[in-house]
């Protein structure tokens, strides 16, 4: 069973829908995760694409982050999740919808932030990676020094530069993979590319 490894839910263990493949991301994946991470999105509003759980979105609520939206289309995964964050004792900063993921991006409620950072993890083998990444650049929700995390098969690694993007880092826990990515706009305000 995941559970939430530090901050002030640190410990709760969350629940996991039922009948459901959902692809919690392990406790030393996502601890690995956030220790890379560090404290990018403290202070700043995220967003959780393909949440499952809210496994991610929610360790990021108990490490400081302000708010969090969970994107999921599947009803028993949102009916979890809004479960997980009572558990935690976040209900209050969160926002859940049950939506295509491609639809919620151009919804208000997406649109009305600009993110220190989104997490997205989508099914496997449904070639949902490009699309969704495009729409986010498309859409323009993400702070110049915010960041990406795509959660990824070995067999569907996204590419180094994609729609405004660049990978900065790929990290390989068992079976799950990260590939880490900033706007093309933090580079050029960081002096890192021409």
């Amino acid at each position: 069973m995941p559970r939430i490894i530090s901050g002030t839910a640190g410990g709760i263990i969350l629940d996991t829908p039922q009948g459901m493949k959902t692809r919690p991301t392990s406790d030393r994946a996502k601890e690995a995760l956030f220790s890379i991470l560090g404290n990018i999105y403290c202070g700043g509003a995220v967003l959780d694409l393909f949440s499952g759980t809210g496994s991610l979105g929610l360790e990021s609520l108990s490490r400081g982050a302000v708010s969090c939206i969970f994107i999921d289309q599947d009803k028993k995964a949102v009916d979890v999740i809004k479960m997980n964050t009572e558990k935690c004792g976040l209900y209050h900063e969160v926002g859940v919808l049950c939506m295509d993921v491609l639809k919620a991006l151009n919804s208000a409620d997406v649109l009305k932030y600009k993110y220190s950072c989104i997490f997205m993890d989508p099914p496997y083998g449904k070639k949902l990676l490009m699309g969704t990444i495009e729409k986010i650049s498309e859409n323009d929700i993400i702070k110049k020094k915010g960041i990406l995390v795509v959660e990824h098969s070995a067999l569907e690694v996204p590419p180094k530069e994609i729609a405004g993007f660049v990978c900065v880092d790929r990290r390989k826990y068992g079976t799950v993979n990260f590939s880490f990515y900033r706007p093309t706009e933090y580079f050029k305000e960081s002096g890192e590319i021409s």
